[in-house]
């Protein structure tokens, strides 16, 4: 919503960030949704208990997948799935593991079933019957994938991944304690005013027992909950292993994308380091050994605790020499793709990359997605290092695997590895940037336009208490509906219960957050024009006290903001709330409070709410800033004003940009830009700094939550 005055003010409440749109209109739920919703909810409680629900397992037993065949667009992906079925899947109670090839056969033969089933029945009874007869973390990885892609299912809320496995998130601490919970009869437990029994368990970052490494100071960022869901549904969105056009992976400049996020995580993770005296992320040799330990003091529900890497873990001497021989065949095949400027097909002939566009290859081949021209050759280098480095254990039985948290998307950002690892895929990506020219200046200046003036108000970071749903961490009672009342199941539904009680478990966890803040800029345009803001926050002084040159600092700078503007001839005020920025999102509801609402709603009782505020493809709105100094840490806030460029497909063309993503769309972005703009190549200071940009000098100030809560900020 725009308001142009003679004297513009521009209070814009949506724009498109560079891979993410968050709209603030709200639809509502009707009765086919919510029915769909309340299923999805369902499916997803206790998947490690058989007979929970007993009406879910009275109708699967009813249920011959072969005999509904024709109720599938393709009728063959059932053969396909049967075919694997008969000759036997990963067992019950095992470990899945995306990154083993025969668990990711299975899982994309059972995402399959769940994506080509013609209609909501056809998916629902599939669904069911899956619940009962496929391994359990296959069955949840591939219903998630499946919702978030099939188009019917459009704003459909997925519980929180840390609240459908609590395992991956929280540390064996809290899992015990939980567990203790239910074995003592909820002892302590109060009772809230609805009737359903609480309690709230201290949860705290690995290190808090054992302080191992100095990384550790970065413990609340790396194992942030919500940046690991944000991982997680990342690769959900895009898995490597779906391309081609039907899926149209490709048209979202997935490569680019690749490549993009993972530089935008080490900038994020960088300013981390500085407001806690670590300076750059350091490097490794595959051939040395690996400073960086990790403890995860994670378990999987079968008892199996997450491997660990000790400092100095020498990867190399421990028979892994032929492993470290594949990642630097790699490497080096990469680097000469990057050199060379062409990448060899598999017929011999080549690609050149060495325009624009030759980003989006290198990225697909880097991270070896089904879109990659020549998977064979250039290989498996995230897979094949992740083993590596993780610690995990060679495993000689396909069905059994034992990943480390670099090998799961839920847990792969809480190692330090991670940042090491990426730091060398991010570099890859920049010896790529680096072979094109730097812009010239009419390529980076808008004629006409000037920047004039920057407020901000005062930047305050600080740690508050966040509640998270880990009921799903202890087992309970079989859900018997025939025996419920008729009040319970419309007050609650299906809650967890205990001798006839509901309960819900919380783990409560600091977490980093900032106050709301605003940025005002005055911006003289000679002619009316739509144009584009791009927002980015970097650091100001390096980790010695040094000021970063422009170049230098290009690859530290973390997107805040890219959003669409209208300029009236004159002086215009585009005025902007932190509250506002288009790709990050608030914290997500509990599966408790999401799963009364549903059924508050079926009554008839609350209005169901379908937008974006929660949506599963933002970045988590309380990690916008770093957390900086008590007495304030020095950044800077780089602001331009670029002309537009509007996109060949128009924005939200194929898709409700009210509930969606749009992945696959190719209607996502709001301009042409290349990702990173106009940090994504090299700065020659001679044609840098045009009248459309300004750096601006801020501090950022961490509180504790009490001074925060005080009128003294």
């Amino acid at each position: 919503m725009r308001s142009i005055l003679a004297i513009t003010v521009l209070c814009l409440w949506a724009g498109a960030a560079t891979g993410h749109y968050m709209t603030k209109e709200v639809k509502y739920a009707d009765k086919p949704f919510l029915t769909k919703q309340k299923a999805i909810l369902e499916i997803f409680q206790h998947v490690h208990q058989a007979e929970l629900h007993t009406h879910l397992w009275d109708e699967q037993k009813s249920f011959d997948l072969a005999a509904y065949k024709e109720h599938f667009t393709k009728p063959a992906v059932v053969d396909e799935f049967l075919h694997l079925y008969h000759h036997g899947m990963v067992p019950m109670e095992e470990i899945f593991a995306v990154y083993n090839e025969y668990h990711r056969e299975q899982a994309v033969a059972l995402f399959h079933l769940f994506y080509y089933a013609k209609d909501w029945d056809t998916f629902y009874k599939t669904m069911v019957w899956a619940r009962f007869h496929v391994n359990e973390g296959m069955f949840v990885y591939a219903v998630t994938v499946a919702v978030l892609h099939r188009p019917d299912m459009q704003g459909i809320v997925l519980p929180a991944p840390y609240e459908i496995y609590p395992y991956y998130f929280f540390n064996d601490v809290v899992i015990s304690k939980a567990q203790h919970y239910k074995m003592q009869g909820f002892h302590g437990m109060k009772k809230a005013a609805d009737g359903v029994y609480s309690a709230y368990i201290p949860s705290n970052y690995t290190g808090y027992y054992v302080h191992t490494n100095a990384e550790q100071r970065v413990s609340y960022f790396m194992e942030d909950i919500g940046l690991n869901s944000y991982y997680y549904y990342f690769h959900a969105d895009y898995p490597t292993w779906m391309g081609g056009k039907e899926f149209g992976l490709m048209k979202d400049r997935r490569g680019e994308f690749y490549l993009y996020q993972h530089q935008q995580f080490l900038a994020r993770y960088y300013l981390e380091r500085l407001s806690n005296d670590l300076g750059t992320i350091p490097t490794f040799s595959w051939y040395k050994p690996i400073v960086t330990g990790y403890y995860p003091y994670l378990r999987y529900y079968n008892g199996v605790p997450f491997p660990t890497r000790e400092n100095y873990h020498n990867g190399y001497m421990m028979e892994k020499q032929s492993v470290v021989q594949e990642i630097t065949d790699y490497e080096r095949r990469i680097m000469e793709a990057i050199d060379y400027g062409f990448i060899v097909l598999p017929d011999g002939t080549f690609v050149n990359i060495t325009i624009p566009s030759g980003i989006e290859y290198l990225g697909n081949l880097i991270q070896s997605n089904a879109d990659s021209v020549n998977q064979r050759f250039y290989g498996y280098l995230e897979k094949v290092a992740k083993f590596f480095l993780g610690g995990s254990f060679e495993m000689y039985n396909e069905f059994r695997a034992i990943p480390s948290v670099l090998e799961r998307y839920e847990t792969a950002m809480r190692d330090p590895m991670f940042y090491q690892f990426f730091k060398r895929i991010v570099g890859f990506y920049y010896r790529y940037l680096d072979t094109m020219p730097s812009y010239k200046y009419e390529e980076v200046n808008f004629p006409g336009v000037k920047v004039e003036k920057v407020e901000m108000d005062k930047l305050v970071t600080y740690f508050d208490n966040f509640d998270a749903d880990i009921t799903n961490a202890v087992d309970v009672e079989v859900f018997d509906e025939t025996t419920m009342k008729a009040s319970e199941m419309k007050k609650f539904g299906k809650m967890a219960h205990y001798q006839g009680e509901d309960f819900v478990l919380y783990a409560r966890m600091p977490r980093l957050n900032h106050l709301p803040f605003s940025f005002k800029l005055s911006v003289a345009s000679d002619k009316p024009q739509k144009a584009v803001v791009v927002v980015f926050i970097g650091p100001k002084y390096d980790q010695y006290g040094n000021v970063y040159g422009v170049n230098a600092n290009r690859e530290n700078f973390f997107q805040l903001d890219h959003f669409l503007v209208d300029l009236v001839a004159g002086e215009n005020v585009i005025a902007r709330n932190s509250q506002d920025f288009s790709w990050f999102v608030k914290d997500r509801t509990t599966y408790f409070d999401l799963y009364k609402q549903v059924m508050k709603a079926f009554s008839g009782d609350y209005k169901f709410p379908i937008d974006m505020s929660e949506a599963h493809c933002g970045f988590p709105a309380r990690l916008m800033l770093p957390k900086g100094k008590k007495g304030g840490m020095p950044f800077q806030f780089f602001f331009m004003v670029t002309p537009y460029h509007a996109p060949e497909v128009e924005r939200f063309t194929g898709f409700d940009h009210t509930v969606s993503c749009g992945i696959g769309s190719g209607a996502r972005y709001l301009d042409t830009l290349p990702f990173g703009y106009p940090f994504n190549r090299k700065i020659d200071e001679a044609a840098w700094f045009t009248p459309n940009m300004v750096y601006y000098d801020a501090m950022i100030y961490h509180k504790s939550e009490t001074e925060v809560n005080s009128v003294f900020v």
